[in-house]
C-alpha cells in the first residue's frame, strides 16, 4: 500500500499499536470502557503520550487474569449480573491465554533501520507479540464459554423462538485464541514514497456448541423402551450351528427345542460415556447429561486431523461460519444417521449374547454354551464350549465362521429393531428438528466470523466498519454478533491492532 508521502532514511513516525482480549458490547454494556478488561495502547509520539515509555518507543503488556474478569458486575438489562453469566473464562488457563501486547517505535523501515515494525497482539501471544501456541499442539488450552442461550432469549429472527423452545442451554466453547497484527512503515527513498506492509494472523484452536435439551432425554427414554425387546431367532442360530462340521452328533442329541438364545442390553452403561466417545466427532450425544456437542470444525471442515483445527486456521479474512462456509449437503440427516451408527457401535459392547443347550459340565454332559458381547462374536473372541457324552469337542478354526455368523445375525436384528421402532424414530425426529433450528439461527441470526479484519476482503462485521482512521489495521480470531441487535452481542475476541502511523512534523 503506497502512500503519497515523501520520506527519507531518517523519517520518524508518530506510531501506535493496540491489543484487546475483549472488545465490543454485550447486552448494551461497552466492554471497551471497563477497566478490568482494559486493553493496551502503545504510543511512540512526540511529544510523548501520557504513560508512554517515551517518544522513541513504547511497550505495553497486560496479562489479564480470570479472577479479575470474573469479578466484573455489569448492568445488562435482561443480562444483569456478573460477566460470568454470559462470558466465562476457564479458571487456571489464564497464563499465556489472556495476554495483551502492544509495541510501537518512531523508526520507519529503511536502509538504516531494516526492521522497525509495530506489533499488536492479544490472546495466546508471547512476550514479543507472536502467537504462542503451535497448530501442531495436541492439547490446546481452553479459553472459555459464551452463554448463547441467555443472549438468544432476548433476540429475534428466523428460528430463534423455535430453538429456545427446544433447548434449556446453549454454550459456545472457545479454544485458545490469538490475533496479531504487524505493520512496517517502509520508506522507499529511491521512489520518494512511503509504503505500509501489514501482516495479520490469528489462531483459533476449536469451536464447539454445547446444547442442553429434553430432546436428548426423549432419545434415552426411547432406547430404554426399545432395547429390552431385542429377540434373536433360535431357528436362524440353529441353522448356523448346523453348518459347522463335527457338530452333527451333538445337535442330533439335543434337538432344536433345547436351544436357548438370549441377547441382553446393559442399559446402565448407555449413559456412562458420550456417543461416540471420540472427541473429534462432528456430533456427540451425552445421554447422561442430556447434551449434544457440535464440533464446528469437524462439521464444516471435513476430516479432523488434530486437536487444533487446520480448517479453522486457514480461513480468509472475514469468513462467516455457516454462511461463507456453508453446511454440507443434507448435513442434518447425515448427522442423525451417523448418530444411529455410533449408537450401534456403542451397543456392540453393551449387548451380551448367550447361546445355550444342554450342559457342558458334569459326568456324561452333552451340550453347548457360547457367550460374549456382540463385539466378541463379531471379532471371533466369544467363549465357546461343546461337549458330547462328557467329551469336549475342539472345533479350532471352524469356530470363527460360527461366531461371526451369530454376531452378524444379532447385529442385523439390532439394526432392524432400531430402524423399525416408531418410538425411536420419533425421538430421532426430535434431534433432527433441534439441529435444524440451531443451524437456522447460526445462518440468519447469530454471526460467527473467524479472522475478522477491517480494511480487508470479505464482509466485515459492522464493528470493524466503524473503526477509524483509514490506515488502522485490526484482526481478531473470532467475532460474534446478533444481526440487527448489535448492542445485544457485538464481541471481538483476541484482537490486535496497528496504525495509524504518521510522519512527524518536520521529520
Amino acid at each position: 500500500m503506497a502512500l503519497s508521502v515523501s520520506c527519507s532514511d531518517t523519517t520518524l513516525l508518530d506510531s501506535q499499536a493496540r491489543a484487546r482480549m475483549l472488545s465490543g458490547q454485550i447486552g448494551g454494556a461497552n466492554l471497551d470502557a471497563l477497566a478490568e478488561v482494559d486493553g493496551v495502547h502503545a504510543q511512540a509520539f512526540d511529544p510523548p503520550a501520557p504513560g508512554a515509555d517515551g517518544s522513541q518507543s513504547d511497550l505495553k503488556a497486560n496479562p489479564l487474569t480470570v479472577e479479575a474478569l470474573s469479578a466484573i458486575q455489569l448492568n445488562l438489562g435482561g443480562l444483569s449480573g456478573a460477566l460470568t453469566t454470559v462470558l466465562d473464562f476457564v479458571a487456571g488457563q489464564d497464563a499465556g491465554v489472556l495476554n495483551e501486547y502492544a509495541y510501537a517505535n518512531e523508526q520507519s523501515q529503511s536502509a538504516l533501520y531494516p526492521e522497525a515494525p509495530e506489533v499488536g497482539g492479544a490472546g495466546a501471544v508471547s512476550n514479543d507479540g507472536t502467537i504462542a501456541i503451535s497448530v501442531d499442539d495436541p492439547n490446546p488450552p481452553a479459553l472459555g464459554t459464551i452463554n448463547l442461550y441467555s443472549i438468544l432469549q432476548q433476540a429475534t429472527g428466523p428460528g430463534v423462538a423455535e430453538l429456545i423452545d427446544l433447548i434449556a442451554g446453549l454454550d459456545l466453547q472457545i479454544g485458545a485464541a490469538a490475533g496479531t497484527a504487524e505493520l512496517d512503515y517502509v520508506c522507499n527513498e529511491a521512489r520518494g514514497v512511503a509504503e505500509e506492509t501489514v501482516e495479520r494472523d490469528y489462531l483459533l484452536a476449536y469451536l464447539r456448541l454445547l446444547v442442553e435439551s429434553n430432546v436428548v432425554g426423549d432419545l434415552l427414554s426411547a432406547l430404554e423402551q426399545v432395547l429390552p425387546t431385542l429377540t434373536i431367532s433360535t431357528g436362524a442360530v440353529w441353522d448356523l450351528l448346523g453348518g459347522v462340521p463335527l457338530l452333527g452328533p451333538l445337535l442330533s442329541a439335543l434337538g432344536e427345542s433345547a436351544l436357548e438364545v438370549t441377547a441382553t442390553v446393559d442399559l446402565t452403561q448407555l449413559t456412562a460415556q458420550p456417543i461416540p466417545q471420540a472427541g473429534d466427532a462432528a456430533l456427540q450425544v451425552d445421554l447422561g447429561d442430556g447434551t449434544i456437542t457440535v464440533d464446528v470444525a469437524s462439521l464444516l471442515g471435513g476430516a479432523y486431523t488434530g486437536a487444533i483445527s487446520p480448517f479453522l486456521n486457514e480461513l480468509a479474512p472475514n469468513t462467516r461460519l455457516f454462511v461463507d462456509v456453508p453446511l454440507p449437503t443434507d448435513a442434518v440427516a447425515t448427522l442423525v444417521n451417523k448418530l444411529v451408527e455410533d449408537l450401534l457401535e456403542r451397543l456392540k459392547d453393551l449387548v451380551t449374547v448367550t447361546v445355550r443347550a444342554g450342559s457342558v459340565s458334569g459326568l456324561g454332559a452333552t451340550g453347548l454354551l457360547i457367550e460374549g458381547t456382540l463385539r466378541d462374536f463379531l471379532e471371533g473372541t466369544a467363549t465357546a464350549e461343546f461337549s458330547l457324552a462328557g467329551v469336549g469337542i475342539d472345533l479350532g478354526s471352524l469356530l470363527n465362521p460360527l461366531l461371526g455368523g451369530i454376531g452378524e445375525l444379532v447385529e442385523s436384528t439390532l439394526r432392524t429393531l432400531l430402524n423399525d421402532s416408531g418410538v425411536l424414530q420419533t425421538a430421532l425426529t426430535g434431534v433432527n428438528g433441534l439441529l435444524s433450528a440451531l443451524f437456522d439461527v447460526l445462518r440468519g441470526v447469530l454471526a460467527l466470523t473467524v479472522n475478522a479484519q477491517n480494511n480487508a476482503t470479505g464482509t466485515m462485521p459492522s464493528y470493524y466498519g466503524a473503526i477509524t482512521p483509514e490506515r488502522r489495521y485490526d484482526v481478531s480470531a473470532l467475532h460474534l454478533e446478533v444481526l440487527g441487535m448489535l448492542n445485544l452481542l457485538n464481541l471481538a475476541v483476541a484482537r490486535g491492532s496497528v496504525g495509524q502511523n504518521e510522519p512527524r512534523a518536520g521529520a
